[in-house]
């Protein structure tokens, strides 16, 4: 979501208002639907301060206090409300249906405050925007769709769709990274283990020899120094770091933009991110179109459910291209957003006049080489952790047996 200051003439008077919306575009429409007056003036502005507040209150609530979205329960309850809408009944009794029906906490609060809402005059999307650290930019930008298109019911199955393949994407990926996962956790607490239990005894008797202690064993003899002495501090300082990374990440553009161009340069996780994204993009893409939406505004409704900023930024120069007088394929290609396979599925969609349908074909490339590293991953893990292992056995049996093999002339000198 985006922050813009607006400025409007009203009774001879300037006034001024901040407005989160997804886009430029969006937040005229919510100006003009909101607020009195002429419009003057509008312009992107960074997060205010009150939302980075806001903004820190949700990661505490998410990260530490665990007030955080149960994916099968909201897909229930999305998917409920799209059948209860279909059936006849009015949002406002859905929402009220499924709020006082569900046993999820945030669900709850979510629905009957939105089924109130309602009544005031607002719209389902105002609701959910207060909620959208919690169930993400894609929620906002499918429902608004639904209530621009007044298909809000297929707006939802589609959302439901979207949250159900994430989810399930996510259960095989923990699959996949739990005997990794496991190992590395064993292979840490055998560490710990043998640093604050084991090391303190040589280094007992080194100090009584005075002996001259080689480097690996300095490195364990450090390392239990910090965690004996320094261990709660540390753990403090490392709770204090996460939440200001998290905090940054959610409030800073800057920020956000090197950590999501850092992650696209690295190995396997950046293939993920990818693969994932375009997948959902050119779906979304896809199913706009062939609900009738031009291409233009198919493509900025679609940015709003893409969370990576490099891709976003991607996006936006085809936003401005398409805006120009270019072809779609054209600024695919200028861009590199999609590969060489995708761009020729996307430019014979062009030519022959089916490019949604051909949009569709290149999101199920995309998933099919996502679920292809998913279901690889641990073989491409297993490497990585098998490193780090050995890095953690020869760091201790290097700096545990390097002094024993020594111990004689130690001895001697003592």
């Amino acid at each position: 979501m985006k922050y813009y200051k607006v400025s409007v003439f009203y009774k001879g008077k300037q006034q001024d208002f901040i407005i989160k919306s997804l886009n430029k575009a969006e937040a005229i429409i919510d100006a003009k639907k909101n607020h009195k007056g002429i419009l003057v003036k509008i312009e992107e502005i960074p997060m205010p301060f009150e939302e980075k507040i806001k903004v820190f209150k949700d990661i505490v609530n998410n990260k530490i206090l665990r007030k955080k979205l149960s994916y099968p329960s909201y897909i229930s309850s999305i998917r409920e409300l799209a059948v209860l809408i279909k059936a006849g009944i009015s949002l406002k009794d859905a929402l009220e249906d499924i709020g006082k029906n569900t046993k999820d906490r945030l669900i709850k609060e979510m629905f009957l405050k939105a089924a109130d809402a309602i009544d005031s005059g607002k719209t389902l999307s105002d609701v959910f925007a207060e909620y959208e650290n919690y169930v993400g930019g894609i929620s906002l930008a499918m429902i608004r769709l639904g209530e621009q298109t007044g298909d809000l019911v297929d707006a939802l199955s589609y959302l439901a769709d979207i949250y159900d393949n994430m989810y399930q994407n996510r259960r095989k990926m923990i699959k996949a990274l739990r005997y990794p996962i496991i190992t590395l956790v064993a292979i840490v607490v055998a560490f710990v283990f043998l640093i604050l239990l084991v090391v303190p005894k040589f280094k007992a008797i080194f100090e009584q020899l005075h002996a001259n202690l080689p480097l690996p064993t300095r490195i364990l003899l450090a390392i239990e120094n910090i965690m004996t002495n320094y261990g709660f501090i540390t753990l403090m300082i490392f709770i204090t770091i996460t939440i200001i990374v998290v905090f940054l990440y959610k409030t800073s553009y800057k920020f956000k933009y090197q950590v999501d161009k850092l992650l696209l340069k690295t190995p396997l996780i950046s293939q993920i991110i990818e693969y994932a994204t375009l997948h959902r993009f050119l779906l979304t893409l896809s199913s706009l179109l062939r609900s009738g939406i031009p291409l233009l505004d198919a493509l900025k409704i679609s940015e709003g459910i893409v969370e990576n900023e490099v891709i976003k930024e991607k996006l936006k120069i085809i936003i401005n291209g398409i805006n120009q007088g270019r072809s779609l394929s054209e600024m695919l290609k200028e861009t590199e957003l999609v590969n060489f396979i995708a761009l020729r599925m996307i430019s014979a969609g062009e030519e022959s006049g089916e490019l949604d349908s051909m949009l569709e074909k290149a999101a199920q490339y995309y998933e099919e080489r996502f679920q292809d590293i998913i279901e690889n991953m641990q073989a491409s893990i297993e490497p990585i952790m098998l490193s780090v292992i050995g890095s953690l056995v020869l760091l201790i049996a290097l700096g545990i047996f390097l002094p024993m093999w020594d111990l004689a002339n130690a001895a001697k000198n003592a």
